[in-house]
């Protein structure tokens, strides 16, 4: 009969055997969590807020919309054909002398550099890079996100009223860069060809004079001047002499 000592040792052995054999089971990791389009949106944002450049869009309204983003934080819109009907190129931009519009060689000041541009004069293209993009940023925003590759769908909530501003479509890549937006207020404007490299600071595209700025419409054309009728010369007769 074997002594007790070495039965205990070879329980303790099994013991341990089977301890060891337990501890080498791998559990599986868990699935990573999926990003949602919310977050993927903000993160590309963010890089399009420290992004400087300048681009050409396709407009929707025909022409060419040029997006002048300056290193030091002044912008330029270029829009082609906005002003007076479609008969004039206007430019909107903002510098350190505040906000103004451009047309055919003269620029007129529109509002000071904390100001706004007024609405009559405001051609809208140039709010998705320098207001609205910010605005993108607040997770608490009043719009649901969907996403299909590297374009962002914006859809009001239905409890909402108003909307901080427009729905509609952003599409960036992943460094940031907006390849199109697509909005009531704007129609559409897609990025032609790879974004250039920024101007140190933008330069106003013509004198700043006194004047004032154009407006969509087109000016309604001067009545008519209604010519003044001369008047009829008087004729006149000599009485015969009385005898």
């Amino acid at each position: 009969m074997a002594p007790k000592s070495a039965i205990i040792t070879v329980v303790s052995i099994t013991i341990l055997a089977g301890c060891g054999s337990a501890t080498a089971v791998d559990e599986s990791e868990p699935a990573p969590r999926r990003e949602s389009a919310q977050a993927a949106m903000i993160g590309r944002v963010t890089k399009a807020l420290d992004t400087t450049f300048t681009a050409e869009y396709a407009w929707s309204e025909g022409g060419t919309v040029t997006v002048w983003a300056a290193e030091d934080g002044t912008w330029r819109v270029d829009v082609p054909g906005w002003a007076h009907g479609g008969e004039v190129d206007v430019s909107v931009a903002w510098t350190t002398g505040g906000f103004f519009q451009c047309a055919e060689e003269e620029c007129v000041k529109l509002a000071g550099i904390t100001g706004r541009i007024p609405e009559r004069f405001d051609p809208k293209v140039q709010r998705p890079f320098v207001e609205w993009l910010p605005l993108l940023l607040d997770r608490h925003m009043p719009f649901s996100v969907t996403r299909e590759g590297d374009c962002f769908t914006l859809t009001p909530n239905t409890v909402v009223v108003e909307t901080p501003f427009p729905p509609g479509e952003w599409c960036l890549d992943r460094a940031g860069a907006i390849l199109s937006v697509t909005g009531p207020d704007v129609g559409e404007l897609a990025l032609e060809g790879e974004p250039e490299a920024p101007v140190e600071t933008v330069q106003l595209p013509g004198e700043v004079v006194e004047g004032d700025p154009l407006g969509r419409k087109a000016p309604k054309p001067p009545k008519p001047e209604t010519p003044t009728p001369s008047p009829s010369p008087t004729v006149t007769t000599d009485s015969p002499d009385r005898e």
